[in-house]
């Protein structure tokens, strides 16, 4: 029985197949806000807005937020409204240069509820996050794959198989990449997936491009590798080659990823392909069943 559904502002529920959101539009006097409303991270994602009240908006969705119990509110915002959303009641939690086709980012994020901004795990965090970024940067160029290796972006037919390991590496994830039907709909809108196989012919590696051409800007993500083929250097290489197709696809000059705060290989990863700590959302998303704090790293804008 479903048991997944989402309240809105005027308490009318909807039911959902999947807990992993429900896109809907809050306006009011002043405001205009398209946003997801996700069961699965308890959190309300603002895609974009328009706003000459600020205040009314934040208003509406702290009201909504509280009536689906969730914790958060999260923005990427225009930079030059930083000041506007801190006066609401927002923190910025980083940045991303360039974004938004050559202009500035903030992060910003509201707590409804005090625990979410609790780190317990926040001294290992930090551990993680000094060790990782330790150091000379190394492995600016693309390794090879192993010897019998191979590697293709993503076509329908590998949407099985793909699903499959990503349901292995992840028991949860914020978004539904274990769902063939999932994959086979962004990749042929805007998502880039590159895989690579083993000797044998075994899916052993993946990640992602979620791309948006029309800022020409890319979060690169969705990396997994079976555990018997970590320290392999595979990540490094779909960073570094997923990077050059979302370049040569899309024009991407803007770069960036978020990546967990307890994951030292990733955060190494985009360390040493020259990637920099721009910031930090805490309890930002329900990764392997609990809220996780990530790491956002940006590489430097690319102009064009």
């Amino acid at each position: 029985m479903n048991t997944w559904h989402v309240e809105l502002e005027d308490g009318r529920k909807v039911e959902l197949d999947a807990p992993f959101g429900h896109e809907h539009t809050v306006s009011g006097p002043g405001y205009s806000a398209r946003v997801l409303l996700s069961p699965i991270n308890c959190r309300i994602q603002v895609y974009g807005y328009e706003a000459s009240d600020i205040a009314a908006m934040t208003h509406a969705l702290s009201a909504l937020a509280r009536r689906n119990s969730y914790g958060k509110l999260w923005v990427k915002a225009p930079a030059q409204d930083e000041a506007r959303l801190a006066d609401a009641g927002f923190v910025r939690e980083g940045g991303i240069a360039g974004y938004f086709d050559g202009a500035d980012a903030a992060i910003m994020a509201l707590f409804t509820d005090p625990e979410r901004r609790q780190r317990p795990t926040e001294a290992e965090e930090n551990d993680i996050l000094a060790g990782a970024l330790k150091g000379a940067r190394g492995g600016k160029e693309v390794r090879e794959l192993p010897t019998g290796y191979r590697t293709a972006l993503f076509e329908d037919q590998h949407a099985d198989a793909l699903a499959a390991l990503y349901k292995e590496v992840f028991p949860t994830y914020p978004y539904p990449i274990d769902n063939p039907d999932y994959l086979v709909e962004t990749a042929h809108s805007h998502i880039l997936y590159r895989l690579v196989w083993n000797e044998a012919g075994e899916l052993v590696a993946a990640a992602s491009a979620e791309t948006s051409p029309e800022i020409h800007s890319a979060e690169m993500t969705d990396f997994a590798s079976r555990p018997s083929e970590r320290g392999k250097g595979l990540a490094q290489y779909l960073l570094r080659t997923l990077e050059a197709d979302a370049r040569e696809r899309f024009g991407i000059r803007c770069y960036y990823t978020i990546a967990r705060a307890l994951s030292f290989g990733m955060l190494r990863t985009f360390h040493n392909a020259g990637y920099e700590l721009t910031g930090t959302l805490v309890n930002n998303c329900n990764i392997a069943g609990k809220f996780e704090t990530m790491h956002l790293m940006c590489r430097p804008y690319e102009k064009g």
